[in-house]
Formats: C-alpha cells, structure tokens, sequence
C-alpha cells in the first residue's frame, strides 16, 4: 500500500483508540494499530458499551472523534434503502464495515442516525466476504461506503482494496466506492476492473464551503478524477444532493461546467444528480442539535421523506439535466426523483 502520513494527519482525531479485547489480536487491528504508535490503547467489551451511550454529544465528539476497534458478529450486509439509487441491480446491498464518517456534511444523515460521532472499525472483513458469497449465484451490486468515506481513510484500514481485490475472484460481483475524497492514489496501483464504479460526490465549491466540513475542495476531487478515468477506471460523478439556494441557477449551472472543462465527459462513466433528501426522523434530530440552516428549511414530508416541494425538485432536476446534457447523452444520465 502507498506511504502516507494520514495517521499523522489525523493523530489529534485519534488519540485514543479503543479495541475490542476479541479484537486484540485480529491481524488488522495489528496492522492499523501500527499506524498510530503514539495513541492511547483502551480495551473494552463491546464497542456498543461505548458508541450506543446515552446522552453523548455528536457535535462535540464530531471535532475530535475517536477511533473504536471492533468484531462484527452478525448482519454483514444490508438491502440498499429507498434513498438510493440501485442502479437497476436486483441484489441491491451496502456493508457495514465501518460506521460514521471522517467528513462533517451538514446534509449528512449520519448525525441524526448515530447518539456517537466516534468511527467504529470492523476489523474482521473476513466474515463480510463470507456473508457476500451466498449471494454471488447471480449478478450483485455492494456499495462499500454507504455510511461513510471508506477512501478517506483508505490508507488507514484498507478497506477498498481488500474489496477490490476479493472482486477479482468473483465475477457476479460489482461494487460501488463512493467517495468525497481526493485519495485515489491509495488505490492507484490496483488494475481497474468492470466490475468496480467509483462514484465521487461533487458539489460547488461554495456548497462545500458552506455544508461539507473537512473534505476536499471540488479542485482537488476533480484531479483525483482525472487519475482514475486517465487509468481505465469507471467513474460516476454524483451530482447529488443538490442544496437549494438563492443563488442556484447562478451556482450550478457554471458548476457542471467547471467540472467538464478539467475532465473529458467521454471518459465518465455515469451521472448521477438528485435534490436533497433525508428520513425526517434523522432530519428531526439534527434540528434540535440547531447547528445547520439546511435542518430549518420547509420541507415536504412524504412517507418519512423530507425533501424540497415538488415545484424546486423540477426546477432542480430540469436545471441539472439541461445542462449536463450538454455534455452526455441521456444515456449516461439518472435523476434521482421523489
């Protein structure tokens, strides 16, 4: 794996780290331990005895979060929600393998979803390539990072290319690595596959400025793009959630084209675009925590679906496919409708 100093970088983050005692000797837990010689060690149960307390603060814990080591020990894999997109996949699912996210997205479910904003790890990936198996009689589609930024941590816990290399050997098998981060290069020596998508969510640069705490500006992301599609990968650029504002049509339009004029539409993949959309229970939650504009908007409920009334979605989605039309055909184009 590619030298890095990410566990420099995140050593006030991680400061301590809490392992499983079953978890002690797991070959991974000793290889991502190794990665932070100067962190405090605490051995625990359970990691729920810590990440499922009461009366924990996630946005205080969001600014240093801790790391906890862990042993999975049931339900490796889970269908994919009716948030997301399947792309027309009959088996549909996400894996758990890591919860919460080193990114700070004000739009982020996460933090109505979790009492802890502390990443747990689980490092026995072993039983979630097991669980895969008895579904790889016909065509799969597993997304690695569904609740969080595996690749944003990928020099830390190598989850992506563990994935990628257990694909190899089973060609029912397709994964999607969604990514807010510019680490490509942790993965850079792998040989694409057909079988693999990594999708990169992009947004304005002054969206990110505004909602997507500690993650890469677009630049950045747009260059670990050109990587990838300049080596053979399949990329899907998702366009999604859009954030409603003001100063939408002035703000994404000239978005779309920011990003075809640094990377050639014929070498994408896929587009993926859609409004903003959350559970309203986990919309509920971030409401009270009172820290982001976004919980504060009106919104439609539907179903325990919060998202923006049906006359801005229109505007939003034919906003978005006017535009990136311009640059791919319809084809390549999915609107994530309500």
């Amino acid at each position: 794996m590619p030298s890095t100093n990410l566990s420099t970088s995140l050593a006030p983050s991680f400061s301590h780290i809490y392992i499983e005692k079953k978890a002690l000797k797991h070959p991974k837990s000793l290889e991502i331990l190794g990665r932070f010689k100067h962190a405090t060690i605490i051995e625990i149960d359970h990691y729920k005895d810590l990440f499922n307390q009461r009366a924990q603060d996630f946005r205080a814990q969001k600014q240093t979060p801790k790391l906890i080591l862990a042993i999975k020990e049931d339900t490796f894999l889970y269908e994919g929600s009716q948030y997301a997109d399947g792309f027309g996949f009959e088996q549909f699912y996400y894996t758990p393998t890591m919860l919460n996210c080193l990114y700070d997205c004000d739009y982020c479910y996460l933090q109505g979803m979790y009492t802890s904003a502390n990443m747990v790890v689980f490092v026995n990936r072993e039983d979630f390539f097991k669980a895969t198996l008895a579904y790889l009689d016909k065509p799969m589609l597993v997304c690695t990072s569904y609740d969080t930024d595996l690749m944003a941590v990928e020099n830390l816990i190598g989850e992506n290319r563990d994935w990628i290399n257990f694909a190899k050997d089973h060609p029912n098998l397709h994964l999607e690595l969604r990514t807010k981060s510019a680490n490509f290069a942790t993965i850079k020596d792998l040989s694409p596959s057909q079988q693999i998508v990594i999708a990169w969510t992009l947004s304005p640069q002054a969206i990110i400025d505004q909602y997507e705490a500690k993650t890469p500006s677009l630049a950045k992301r747009l260059a670990s793009i050109n990587q990838a599609v300049e080596l053979g990968w399949q990329v899907r650029l998702c366009l999604d959630p859009v954030i409603y504002t003001p100063e939408f049509q002035t703000l994404y339009p000239p978005f779309i084209d920011e990003i075809f004029s640094s990377i050639d539409p014929q070498k994408i993949f896929e587009v993926t675009t859609g409004s903003f959309r959350m559970s309203s229970a986990h919309l509920k939650v971030i409401k009270k925590m009172g820290h982001t504009d976004l919980a504060f908007y009106p919104y439609d409920v539907k179903n325990n679906m919060a998202t923006y009334e049906k006359s801005i979605e229109s505007e939003i989605l034919s906003t978005m496919k006017e535009k990136l039309l311009n640059y791919i055909p319809d084809t390549k184009l999915r609107l994530w409708q309500t």
